[in-house]
């Protein structure tokens, strides 16, 4: 795919400003392969995985399409969107892995289409075809488009929103391109949040004023005001006629400004975090950052001005926010895979050999840093090390081979990249699933409670939250080892201990402790009753 004779610079007749549907089409079909093998193999993870899932059971369930609730009470640190959309799944799949990820895959696949579509709409055919291909084999996205979270759904939509935005400015969108970002932009809010909003407008003024077609009008059209308001006015009307201030003060300044000026959800980060995070994302295909930056002065510079603006405001927002994640910067991949496109305009350029030497140089050196990770955990008997040698092994040879073929032939170099890439992704979905279930999983131990309450001890965040989804919602954290015994009389009850509650929970007179399963970190459920119904 990444195979073509019209590559951007050519000086052959100009280029199509589109990617051909059937060009479109199979990447698209690779990108959705890779996101549904085996989609519901791998546990849910993390602490969020399982609520936001859990609050999409239990919205469908309700048939409620207003208030988020977990445990049945309000739940409203995010929108509605993801519950929605994973609600529907759960309809139609049942309530499973695959129907809680499948909302952020389709976005993952809008993503991609919104990239190819804007990068050829300002660069060309093959520009918008290549970009396609690094997002749609880009780890990043690839990670983020198999997880239960809103972070590819508020993307994709930013992406979509912002892109209309710079071909308005640039005059190569129609009237109706403003009207329908901001159509886009109030999808993203109901998909997370004020952030949905934000980048757009940020990246349509910066852009607009670094190609010198800013205008009030096109940023803020009344019938996209309208269209905006027709989209997310209903359901943040209902809900703060349901929630009152409550909903403003949770979702608003707690988890939206609180989280940007703060790290009060414990989630800090250097100013630099996502330059490595953005690069590492992006791989293998990031070493091809440096003959795309050899090639710049080449290109036209008002839609290189325009998408240099495009990566700048999400990253620069991000990048001083108090809290910081991996997945925040998605928005800027989109960008940077068109950036990373235009490397193909100078791969075979003999003034740029240098730049072409560069980019073999700095896939190689990652991929043996990963390959030399990979066996060193093997060696001090990390449970991943052994799963991580095949995929780092693998991308070592391709980026080898990648890195002799750039030199010589540009296509054959970029189909070996293509091929590593998504090989690479395969082999990640062959051998993470018991990896990542051991690790960052608490699904196991609630296999023995089947459905019965189980009182929280200490344990680790990940490993019982995983309950909610796990165990049908009936976990309940408890302020003390003390307070949970205190329920534990006549009637035998099942507990889920850290490390050092559970030895002091053996230790306790008067009680018995079977144990029943261990997970990750040491976490521990057990049967606690007293010696005498014992």
């Amino acid at each position: 795919m990444a195979d073509t004779d019209d590559l951007p610079g050519e000086a052959s007749a100009p280029e199509p400003r589109f990617v051909a549907l059937k060009e479109g089409a199979l990447i698209l079909g690779l990108q959705f392969l890779l996101l549904a093998f085996r989609l519901g193999e791998i546990p849910l993870l993390g602490p969020d995985e399982p609520r936001y899932a859990r609050v999409a059971v239990e919205m469908a369930r309700a048939n409620e399409f207003v208030t988020p609730t977990l445990a049945g009470e309000p739940w409203l640190e995010k929108p509605p969107l993801y519950y929605w959309l994973a609600g529907l799944g759960f309809r139609l799949f049942g309530e499973n892995e695959k129907a809680a990820r499948w909302p952020a895959a389709l976005a993952a696949l809008l993503m991609t289409g919104f990239t190819g579509l804007v990068g050829a709409r300002l660069f060309g055919r093959s520009c918008g075809r290549l970009a396609m291909i690094v997002a749609a084999t880009s780890p990043l996205l690839f990670a983020y488009g198999r997880a239960a979270t809103m972070d590819v759904l508020v993307a994709a939509f930013i992406t979509g929103a912002s892109g209309l935005f710079i071909l308005s400015n640039l005059g190569i969108a129609g009237p109706s391109a403003a009207p329908a970002a901001w159509g886009l932009m109030a999808i993203a809010v109901l998909a997370k949040g004020p952030i949905g909003i934000l980048i757009p407008l940020g990246v349509a003024a910066l852009s607009g004023l670094a190609v010198g077609r800013l205008s009030l009008s096109r940023l803020v059209p009344p019938l996209g005001i309208v269209l905006a308001l027709a989209i997310a006015g209903p359901w943040f009307a209902a809900i703060y006629l349901d929630q009152g201030f409550h909903f403003i003060e949770v979702f608003i300044l707690n988890h939206n400004l609180e989280r940007f000026t703060s790290t009060i959800h414990n989630h800090p980060g250097p100013i630099y975090y996502y330059l490595p995070v953005l690069l590492l994302g992006v791989f293998p295909w990031s070493g091809l950052l440096a003959p795309a930056i050899a090639g710049l002065g080449a290109v036209e510079r008002r839609p290189l001005l325009a998408i240099l603006a495009w990566i700048l405001v999400p990253f620069a927002l991000f990048s001083l926010a108090g809290s910081k994640l991996p997945g925040y910067i998605l928005p800027c991949l989109p960008p940077f895979a068109i950036v990373i496109a235009l490397s193909a305009r100078v791969l075979q350029s003999p003034e740029h050999r240098g730049a072409v030497r560069t980019a073999g140089l700095f896939g190689l050196v990652i991929s043996a840093a990963v390959a030399a990770l990979a066996i060193r955990g093997m060696r001090q008997g990390e449970p991943w090390g052994r799963s991580a040698l095949t995929p780092a092994l693998w991308l070592l040879a391709t980026t080898f081979m990648a890195s002799r073929a750039l030199d010589r032939a540009r296509h054959e170099g970029l189909r070996i990249l293509a091929i590593g890439a998504s090989g690479f992704l395969l082999l990640l979905t062959l051998v993470a699933p018991p990896v990542l279930e051991a690790m960052e999983s608490g699904r196991r131990l609630f296999l023995p409670a089947q459905g019965r309450e189980v009182l929280v001890v200490g344990a680790w965040r990940t490993a019982w939250m995983s309950g909610y989804f796990y165990n049908n919602g009936r976990v309940r954290e408890m302020p003390s080892l003390s307070a949970a015994l205190d329920l534990v009389s006549g009637q035998p009850r099942l507990m889920l201990f850290g490390p050092s509650e559970w030895r002091e929970a053996k230790s306790r007179e008067g009680y018995a402790a079977l144990e029943l399963a261990q997970g990750p970190r040491g976490n521990v459920l057990a049967r606690i009753s007293t010696r005498s119904s014992h």
